[in-house]
């Protein structure tokens, strides 16, 4: 290993200039193992599969780097255990970062997507991409410290693991700064939980204090110190990862994970309109308007109905909004016409008191005594 590396090498024998402790690796080892199914089994159960596989994801490779530790106890100086202790203890952590980035859009569609400037799709993308590029360049920068490049230094191959790290702080410093902005208009019963806060705060001193380990390349005091490494690379993120496994989002959400997706199409808001918008609602729906002169008046179905009828006539509306004459016209009585039946039986009533009349005009008067 020696001459293979030249005088970058730590020590003669290896990477490190100790021999990993296995109890505490494997310790650190089992409690992702045990974790990582149940991550699988709430994803599924609570219908949140890509928080939960992003999750699970951090969990894999964090097992596989504390599986290179424990095998760089007994072969300190081979590159490939190096190489996958680096990425597991790196990338793992990368990860957990991510599966918050999956839920700050949830909790900005829910409660504050009108007091942030951004959209939470728009700030969905730019945190996914800024987390691509971070794993991208740590990558790059983790395989050049393990096996070289074109003569470079370790320490120049660690900036490069370094910027990778910057990245992903610039990123989990923003979102976390805009997370607590919005906590601070939201009353404490709308939080949605303790456990992201936590965890978004102890992955941000995580990626700070691994910026500053890894400056001064592999071969620095802080990359050499196995109880620094054990309690800030290995013991805070998982505590991050358990807190976001406990406190899960989904738990929290329910049903509306779904709904608040990114992916989903927006929708309008249920929050109270501008002047505009509600002047728009106004004219569709007729809602109330505390502005009495904006009121209109509808046609309802009568009113319709009476317009297509030749007696009816629409009553005219006045400038403001309201009718001229709020009566309704009166509608003209309509004319009596008599029944053929009363109409017989009138005449035969009137042709039998005549009848009568001349009989006893008639009979007054004798007909002989008058000539």
């Amino acid at each position: 290993m020696e001459a293979s590396c030249g005088s970058s090498c730590p020590v003669p024998e290896g990477f490190y200039n100790y021999s990993p402790n296995v109890g505490g690796n494997a310790v650190l080892l089992a409690i992702h193992a045990l974790f990582l199914p149940a991550v699988l089994y709430f994803g599924v159960r609570l219908r949140t599969r890509f928080f939960s596989l992003t999750l699970a994801t951090g969990h894999l490779l964090s097992l596989l780097g504390f599986v290179g530790r424990v095998l760089l106890h007994q072969t300190p100086d081979n590159p490939g255990h190096f190489l996958l202790s680096l990425l597991g203890t790196v990338l793992g952590p990368s990860f957990f970062t991510a599966s918050i980035f999956v839920v700050i859009p949830h909790i900005r569609r829910v409660y504050g997507e009108h007091l942030g400037q951004n959209k939470p799709t728009l700030a969905a993308y730019t945190l996914f991409g800024l987390t691509t590029v971070a794993i991208a360049v740590e990558v790059v920068g983790i395989v050049f410290v393990t096996y070289g490049y074109n003569g470079l230094s370790r320490a120049k191959c660690a900036a490069i693991v370094v910027s990778g790290l910057s990245v992903q702080a610039v990123a989990l410093l923003g979102s976390a700064t805009a997370y607590f902005c919005l906590v601070l208009q939201l009353s404490s019963g709308d939080r949605v939980s303790d456990g992201i806060e936590i965890s978004t705060t102890a992955l941000l001193a995580y990626s700070i204090y691994r910026i500053v380990e890894l400056a001064g390349g592999v071969d620095a005091g802080l990359s050499q110190n196995e109880i620094a490494f054990m309690i800030m690379d290995g013991a805070l993120p998982l505590v991050s990862a358990i807190l976001l496994t406990a406190f899960h989002p989904g738990a929290a959400f329910g049903a509306a994970w779904k709904q608040t997706s990114p992916r989903q199409p927006n929708r309008p808001s249920p929050l109270p309109l501008d002047e505009d918008e509600h002047r728009k609602s106004y004219n569709t729906h007729y809602a109330y308007d505390p502005n009495i002169r904006q009121h209109l008046s509808p046609r309802s179905y009568t009113s319709q109905k009476m317009a297509g009828s030749p007696y009816g006539q629409e009553t005219p509306s006045g400038p403001s909004g309201l009718p001229s004459n709020p009566r309704p016209t009166p509608k003209p009585p309509s004319p009596k016409v008599p029944s053929p039946r009363s109409n017989v039986s009138t005449n035969k009533r009137f042709s039998d008191r005549s009848e009568r009349r001349v009989n006893l005009q008639k009979d007054m008067v004798d007909s002989d005594a008058l000539w």
